[in-house]
């Protein structure tokens, strides 16, 4: 058995599929460069709520590839809602040279990335045995797979989420030459396929009007199929009751030290800068103005750079938790300090959905509708983090008010069934593409 808990033996589509009952609704194919469950990071979210939408009016083939151990629990969950599945396990070292690979054709990374010959024989059998209406492709990596030709013709809608070619290009104005190097080029070849996406999809997604407005200025004059469709919050899930902020810190109380929390991935790049930035520039003068504060770092996967943060007085790293609610709970104030940020932050919107005071980056808040000074506060220089924390941290009635509007924004406004709908037109819209074979 290999660390996926798979056979040590080339994959088979038998290996991959799990039929399920057929009905006779529309059939699609969706497309995914993760397992969309658990929902425990910002494309899993996305991914795992669209997958639920559309099944709820189509029959939903899911197709996708892991690096990791997919659990009994997350296949479950995912045939309740998928007519059949497949997934083709990774192994971290192939996956690299399949990158590799990749770049020398002159394609981007992620296409080699996330390339599986067994999942694209899968699919292809499926489309040629009993074809599809149309193909969700999620994410930009994905689309090699919509190309074969019993996919090729069918009408498609791509959601890149984010115009990554720009957030490559941000990595790029950070990084050390050999570093800008690779950046750079990923960031053209990414965009080449983000055009390639605008030229045969019927319709291409983006995870908020302003990432869409990027897109089209990219392209140039034009009439393009592009659309903001935002990612929402289950707000009862994430809700701001305080029953279990006990059980992370049984000891506080209302006067106890203030205590900020980030969220995230936290072997992810613009996370673990986030966390070092803010702990370099910021953290320093506010230990002068609040002495008792203290910060929680929460979430998976935390790098040797972040562990090595919990060694800072106040600061605390979580790693992997069960569950982030009782976290944010615990906390009186949510931060988002990113330097690299597109779409819209899922952190923030379920901080804002808990009732918690958010400050983030401009970068952060960038895609939500949300006043500053009224929804959450937008922080830029170090100086100004350390004002609104300290000004949050002293007047309760400021934070109780923001808090409360966060929510009701939240409620009104990105909530997972406001903001999918979007979907529904698309997915039935006929258009001109120009296919790729």
């Amino acid at each position: 058995m290999n660390a996926l808990g798979f056979e040590n033996r080339p994959a088979s589509d038998s290996d991959m599929e799990i039929p399920t009952a057929q009905t006779p609704r529309r059939r699609i194919l969706m497309l995914t460069h993760r397992v969309p469950f658990p929902p425990d990071r910002g494309d899993r979210i996305r991914s795992w709520n669209i997958l639920q939408h559309l099944s709820k009016q189509y029959d939903v083939s899911l197709a996708c590839v892991s690096d990791e151990p997919i659990c009994p629990t997350a296949r479950l969950r995912l045939e309740s809602v998928c007519e059949r599945i497949a997934i083709a396990p990774l192994g971290k070292r192939t996956q690299w040279l399949r990158a590799g690979a990749s770049a020398v054709r002159g394609d981007a990374l992620t296409e080699g990335l996330f390339w599986s010959a067994a999942l694209a024989k899968t699919v292809d059998r499926w489309a040629d045995s009993d074809p599809f209406d149309s193909v969700f492709v999620y994410c930009s990596g994905m689309l090699r797979y919509a190309r074969s030709r019993p996919l090729c013709k069918l009408p498609k809608v791509v959601d890149l989420v984010d115009v990554d070619s720009q957030k490559f290009h941000a990595y790029a104005d950070r990084a050390n030459f050999w570093k800008r190097v690779i950046y750079r080029t990923e960031a053209r070849r990414v965009g080449r396929l983000e055009r390639e996406a605008v030229r045969t999809a019927q319709a291409v997604t983006l995870v908020s009007d302003a990432e869409a407005e990027l897109l089209r200025t990219s392209l140039g004059a034009g009439a393009h199929a592009i659309h903001g469709v935002p990612n929402g919050v289950d707000t009862a899930y994430f809700n701001p009751q305080p029953s279990d902020a006990a059980a992370v810190d049984p000891d506080r109380s209302g006067d106890e030290r203030p205590k900020l929390a980030f969220v995230g991935v936290m072997n992810y790049p613009p996370n673990v800068a986030a966390v070092e930035w803010f702990l370099e520039n910021v953290w320093s003068g506010l230990r002068r103005e609040i002495l008792e504060i203290s910060f929680d770092i929460i979430g998976k996967h935390p790098s040797p750079a972040v562990r090595k943060l919990a060694q800072l007085p106040g600061v605390q790293v979580t790693g992997a938790v069960p569950d982030v609610r009782p976290y944010l709970r615990s906390s009186d104030i949510v931060i988002a300090p990113l330097l690299i940020a597109r779409g819209i932050q899922n952190k923030v919107l379920e901080a804002m959905a808990m009732g918690k005071p958010v400050v983030a980056s401009a970068q952060a808040a960038t895609g939500i509708d949300a006043v500053d000074g009224q929804h959450l506060r937008i922080a830029e220089s170090a100086d100004q983090w350390v004002q609104h924390i300290v000004d949050l941290c002293r007047d309760q009635p400021q934070r109780q008010r923001i808090a409360h509007d966060a929510r009701q924004l939240v409620c009104q406004r990105y909530t997972w069934p406001a903001t999918l709908t979007g979907f529904d037109s698309l997915l039935l819209s006929r258009r001109s593409v120009t296919n790729v074979s």
